[in-house]
């Protein structure tokens, strides 16, 4: 059991951040990293198997605002892999003008980024809602 925990505190997910998107509206806030930049998967022709090649790795956080006053806010991470996908809770976030470092779960996403200062400013905003009481971020400018 105890060697279980100590391999999954060794697991990575690491890759070089093509595309972040950030969406921040009436009912949720969103930001995902993207291994690869969004294709257009309209085609009729394309095959299964081509479209989820096509996505490569990728992580999105989500915060869902309530609808009313009896809900409260539920807080959603999905990566590529479906294993590590769920509820957020304690997670605790490094961002750095080159890199995003997120662990979670004993797991540590290590992702590199490019962003411009535009960018920058906008994933900080967006990360501190999405971290509102649930995680730790640390932004090192």
């Amino acid at each position: 059991m105890e060697t279980t925990k100590l391999a999954n505190r060794d697991s990575k997910m690491k890759f070089n951040c093509k595309e972040i998107s950030i969406s921040d509206e009436e009912f949720g806030c969103t930001v995902s990293f993207s291994e690869k930049k969004d294709t257009d998967t309209t085609q009729t022709d394309i095959k299964i198997d081509e479209i989820i090649a096509s996505t490569g790795q990728y992580i999105l956080l989500q915060r869902t605002y309530p609808e009313d006053e009896f809900e409260s806010d539920y807080y959603y991470m999905e990566t590529s892999n479906s294993d590590k996908s769920g509820e957020l809770k304690d997670f605790s976030i490094d961002l750095y003008r080159g890199q995003f470092l997120m662990t979670y779960d004993n797991e540590l996403f290590e992702i590199n980024i490019n962003p411009n200062d535009q960018e920058f400013g906008d994933l900080k905003k967006a990360l501190e809602k999405l971290t509102n009481n649930r995680g730790q971020l640390i932004v090192h400018d």
